[in-house]
């Protein structure tokens, strides 16, 4: 079994890595691959409708190890910046429009492999991450990844009053995963 991990963190010492780090070694059996998207320099989707007669993406970069899709776990792991995940982590939620445009111009169904979602999110502001959730839930979605936001979900919202590493209730989160 082997997992990707997309951290959205320009930091690869902050809050969001420590807790990849714990949940990677709380699954050590399972061999991760994570991207720090910040370093992969994924570009956003620029709209130039290639996606909408061939099949694909115009954009040659590190977003072919996402649509490789040879993966059994998918982590989103993001700080959270005005409410949604970071622009690192977004650059990659646009790209995914080519399954959608390929499905609705060119007829071209992709079958994704199904596989587990986690969420991880860190923020210092007021802990209201309706939006990254959305974004999230809707990410799991089209990538083929059960999601369940009552197993799947670990998060530390209070950074600015206490680091993640601080945080009692992670361990109980990653934990409580659930893993298909």
């Amino acid at each position: 079994m082997n997992g990707l991990i997309l951290n959205g963190s320009p930091h690869r010492s902050g809050d969001t890595s420590y807790i990849t780090n714990r949940l990677k070694e709380k699954f050590n059996n399972i061999e991760f691959k994570e991207l720090f998207l910040y370093e992969e320099n994924i570009k956003s989707c620029i709209d130039c409708r290639y996606c909408w007669k061939n099949e694909g993406c115009n954009i040659k970069d590190s977003m072919e190890i996402i649509y490789k899709d040879d993966y059994d776990i998918l982590v989103l792991a993001s700080p959270i910046y005005m409410y949604n995940m970071t622009p690192a982590m977004f650059n990659v939620i646009t790209r995914l429009n080519m399954y959608w445009s390929n499905k609705y111009f060119l007829k071209k169904e992709y079958n994704l492999k199904k596989k587990t979602g986690i969420l991880i999110l860190t923020g210092g502001g007021n802990g209201k991450p309706k939006h990254a959730l959305e974004m999230a839930e809707l990410t799991f979605k089209i990538l083929n990844a059960d999601f369940n936001i009552n197993t799947n979900y670990v998060y530390s919202l209070h950074t600015n009053e206490i680091n993640a590493k601080d945080d009692k209730n992670i361990d109980k989160m990653i934990n409580n995963i659930k893993i298909n």
